[in-house]
């Protein structure tokens, strides 16, 4: 009967450990610099004229963003175009008062379509972008120079910091590095904007999500007086929210009205304080009245003194210390998540006539991550908008306010004023570009092998990266393999073009098989169990398993099919396992073991042990472990 040797040597079952990788929420800054030029450009009839980007950029680490053509004036004639994307904005009489073009575009032309000579005055703001994406992760402080070098000559400078509207972060505060709030910004719940050099604190702390389609409502005008040195506070509890809706902030009106003797000037100011305060702007204008001749001396100074800020929260406050009483106009904004279908190239937003009551305008507002772009948005009655920025569309009565911005991530359109209003499916098309994720190894070298899978999107894998193709604006998981292994459970919370890079650690394990005379063992057959990698050792009794994933596996050895062995090894690094086996020599390919040789005390010779043994033929009956 033929003995089959079985050494297991340490744990009895296969450890195998995927890495998880969590890709968490971002926020985006953006530096941002621009170029300013107004001329005039003279275009015969029917002739054209081109403007390109400037080849002077602001500086290192900047990229081309497009440009913005403002017409200082109505020019009827003048066709714009361009060799890619390119968004209008249209005046009240209907003409073009602005272009928009994206970095796409090489250059954008201008034709006459009439017989005589125009010449056109515009304005075009050539605009830079220098991005960087700053992980979130709890409350944290983002520190802002604006700009964050020096900019070449001509070049203005701002920046600003977007957060994703589904991660659960929203801004808290803008500050000064010495903690004294910021004057001088534009903010809300998931963007700033900073428009005056200087240096900043952004303070982020975790806050609900924001749906990527959400309807926003004007709820009725309120009015209320603050008295001379006094204060109005709002809670929200003045406010009637509909049912199924939420309170986003408000808009304030502070305003109030005096005259004086001059160089008897009230001194004093008016506040509004809340959660976030958006100053849209500031006036303190004075006014001194006098006659065309000398009849009234200019004596009497009228001072007018108003501020408008969106305030986003429930409470909010506006106090004066001026002698005169401020009135104040607030008027509530609320909010609901739309009812939307994705599907991938459309979002089709219901809208019911019921969401549509109680309010003096309600709008589709859609904020969508930067690998979408909104391209075109049909209403119910087949209207189509496109290439349009901040546009008034006849409607009924009055006007229909819509807009896709230029880089195509957000839109709105206005579904209800007053009395008109339009229920149905709207149709937002949208080009979503997949979502590339680089897959490397410890020593940054691209890993292919590679397969995917994703529980929400489809999935797939080519060298060096995986490729997700997104269709909704949501977090979702991803199982990436490597060479039929699972490798990596990542957990995607940012749909950024450019993510972070999932590192797999990759490295070569090399097997070294010897006797129990720590002779070295030649053919014997080497696996790693859970890992697609076998072979026979060399004359040294060693081989090498090159990119080997990371874990802990199994090392299985076979030496004539007599003697196997199997050992745990741990790889976390290039490592090298030596596999000792009971063997004290292999005579014509049949391993003899020491118990083997324990019959030559009898007086069997190692010839004639290999010769008996050889002959055996049957199958194996017996298994001893050692």
């Amino acid at each position: 009967m033929t003995k089959t040797f079985l050494i297991t040597l340490g744990l009895a079952a296969l450890i195998l450990a995927a890495t998880t990788v969590v890709i968490p929420p971002t926020a985006k800054l953006e530096q941002i610099a621009y170029k300013v030029e107004e001329t005039t450009i003279k275009i015969q009839g029917a002739g054209f004229a081109t403007l390109a980007k400037p080849y002077v950029t602001p500086g290192e680490g900047y990229v081309y963003a497009g440009m913005k053509i403002e017409f200082l004036g109505a020019y009827p004639s003048i066709q714009i175009g361009a060799d890619g994307q390119l968004s209008k904005t249209f005046d009240q009489n209907g003409f073009v008062s602005a272009v928009y073009v994206g970095p796409d575009a090489s250059k954008v032309t201008l034709v006459n379509t009439a017989k005589d000579q125009v010449e056109v005055k515009v304005r075009v703001t050539y605009t830079y972008v220098k991005a960087s994406y700053i992980p979130l992760s709890g409350d944290s402080v983002i520190e802002v120079n604006v700009p964050d070098g020096k900019l070449a000559q001509g070049f203005n400078a701002m920046a600003r910091l977007t957060i994703e509207p589904y991660a659960p972060y929203v801004v808290k505060a803008v500050e000064k590095p010495d903690g004294t709030p910021a004057t001088v910004y534009r903010v809300e719940p998931k963007v700033v904007e900073i428009n005056t050099p200087g240096k900043y604190k952004i303070s982020i702390a975790q806050g609900a999500p924001m749906p990527a389609a959400i309807l926003v409502k004007s709820l009725s005008k309120q009015t209320a007086t603050v008295q001379a040195s006094g204060q109005l506070a709002v809670t929200g509890a003045e406010v009637g929210v509909p049912q199924g809706w939420r309170l986003l902030g408000y808009a304030v009106f502070a305003y109030t009205a005096d005259a004086n003797i001059i160089g008897k000037e009230a001194a004093g100011d008016i506040s509004i304080e809340g959660g976030l305060v958006d100053t849209i702007t500031d006036v303190n204008q004075n006014i001194i009245v006098r006659s065309v001749s000398y009849l009234v001396p200019p004596v009497w100074n009228f001072n007018i003194r108003y501020k408008i800020a969106l305030v986003y929260g429930e409470q909010f406050k506006v106090s004066t210390n001026l002698p005169s009483a401020v009135n104040v106009i607030y008027i509530p904004i609320v909010y609901k998540e739309a009812q939307v279908k994705w599907l991938p190239d459309r979002a089709l937003v219901n809208v019911t006539e019921a969401e549509l009551a109680d309010g003096q305008w309600t709008a589709i507002v859609m904020q969508l991550p930067e690998l979408a772009r909104i391209v075109a948005v049909r209403t119910p009655g087949n209207a189509m908008i496109s290439n349009a920025t901040d546009v008034k569309l006849v409607w009924g009565s009055g006007l229909r306010a819509a807009s896709i911005s230029p880089d195509g991530r957000q839109a709105y359109l206005v579904v209800q004023i007053g009395d008109t209003k339009e229920p149905g499916v709207y149709t937002f098309m949208i080009n979503w570009s997949p979502m590339r994720i680089p897959v490397v190894d410890t020593k940054g070298r691209s890993v292919s092998y590679l397969s995917a899978t994703a529980d929400k999107f489809e999935a797939s894998a080519s060298a060096g990266y995986v490729e997700v193709k997104i269709y909704k604006p949501e977090p979702f998981t991803m199982d990436i393999s490597y060479k039929g292994v699972k490798a990596a459970q990542v957990v995607v919370n940012s749909l950024v073009a450019k993510p972070q890079p999932v590192t797999l650690g990759i490295y070569n394990v090399k097997v070294v098989v010897v006797g129990a005379l720590n002779q070295p063992i030649s053919e014997a057959s080497v696996s790693l169990e859970g890992f697609p990698a076998s072979g026979k050792t060399d004359g040294a009794g060693a081989i090498v398993f090159k990119d080997v994933l990371a874990g802990t596996y199994k090392v299985n050895v076979d030496v004539g099919g007599r003697v196997k062995v199997s050992q745990d090894i741990e790889v976390n690094g290039d490592v090298e396992k030596v596999v000792k086996t009971p063997i004290v020599a292999v005579v014509g390919g049949v391993p003899i073991t020491t118990l083997d040789a324990v019959a030559t005390v009898g007086g069997l010779s190692a010839a004639g042990l290999y010769f008996a043994l050889s002959r055996r033929k049957e199958p194996v009956a017996e298994v001893e472990q050692i």
